[in-house]
Order: structure tokens, then sequence, then C-alpha cells
């Protein structure tokens, strides 16, 4: 498997976090600490929490190459992102980063496998529609993000994600609730996108 061969990790005492001792990427063990990163942030941006942001920035390094040049590491990282979020917030953030990053950056090569993924998952459908990106996305890619977000069940109604058009319907928080219960990861694996171990 081609692995993130990130600059700090390379050049730094920390080796690479991401990688097992088996030579795989550890999909969850990142995945878990982009989300904890996330959380050292307050809505307008601010740092709450300076030690764990620390702790937890070789995170946000690694999902950026992964974002820039692993681009087949991309989904899986994203789904397994999406199984660490335990709240709305949480899952706001890996839309508005990886999933987001996804769709702007590698959409013709990944839309179909994302179709696929919102097609079968509420959770996965739900972060889809948390993107926002429009200006910057292939119009194609676009036009199928909106057609699998649809207008039910969507992360919010500010007009800013994907749309068809018509009125969306956003989640209750007891809804966002549930669908943030359900896991991603075993249906990326029934889909055969991903394989069944997450490292």
């Amino acid at each position: 498997m081609d692995l993130p061969n990130c600059l700090d990790c390379k050049y730094s005492d920390q080796g690479f976090p991401c990688h097992t001792a088996a030579g795989n990427y550890d999909f969850a063990k990142v995945a878990r600490a982009v989300v904890l990163h996330g959380r050292t942030f307050s809505e307008a941006g601010d740092n709450l929490d300076a030690q764990m942001r620390d702790e937890h920035a070789w995170a946000s390094d690694c999902a950026y190459e992964v974002e820039q040049d692993y681009p087949h590491l991309l989904l899986p990282l994203t789904v397994a992102a999406l199984d660490a979020c335990d709240t709305p917030r949480d899952a706001a953030y890996v839309a508005a980063g990886l999933l987001e990053n996804a769709v702007v950056k590698h959409g013709p090569a990944l839309v179909g496998e994302i179709e696929k993924l919102a097609a079968s998952s509420a959770k996965f459908k739900y972060a889809l529609s948390g993107i926002w990106g429009r200006a910057n996305t292939d119009p194609d890619v676009w036009a199928r993000v909106c057609a699998a977000v649809g207008n039910e069940g969507v992360m919010d109604t500010d007009g800013r994600g994907p749309s068809n058009g018509e009125p969306v319907t956003a989640l209750t928080d007891e809804g966002a609730a549930d669908v943030l219960q359900q896991p991603v990861w075993p249906v990326a694996v029934q889909l055969g996108l991903v394989k069944s171990a997450r490292a």
C-alpha cells in the first residue's frame, strides 16, 4: 500500500503515527485524531484547547497529505472519520474538511463511490449535505452530489450545501443524534469500497 510520507513525520522524532507495524494505513487512528483535532476549534475558529490541538495536529497534517496526494486513501479515511463523530458539530467538521475536499479535488474519480455511500447510508448522506464548495467543484460532479443528497435529512437549510433547488428539510437534533449512531464503515465494506479492517 502506498502510504503518506509527510515531511513533518519524515523529519521529526514522532515517526509515522498513521502507519501500522504491518505496513498499513491506520484509518481508525487517524480518523479519531482528526475529529479530536476538530474539537479544539470553536465555531468561530478560535483555539479552545492548545494542548489537545498540538497533540492531534499530526492528524490534520496527515489528512492534508492524503487529500493532496493519496486519493485512494481519502474516501476510506473520510468514512472512518464519520464513524468517529459523536456530535453534529463533529460531522460538520469532517464534512467541511475531508468530505468537501474529496468532492472538490477528486470528484470525478470518487463521485460514483460517493453516490453509492449516500444511497446506502443516512449518516454519509447527512455529512455530504454539509459540504459547500460548489464554485470549485466540477459542475457534473456537483449535480450528481446534489441528486445524491436530495432534500430530506440534511445537515442545515442555509442554502450553501448541495441542493436540487427544491426546499430542504434538516434533521432535528434527535434525528441527527440517531443518524450519527449508524456506522458507515460496514456499509462501505458491503459495497466493496473499503476493506474490512480499518488498519
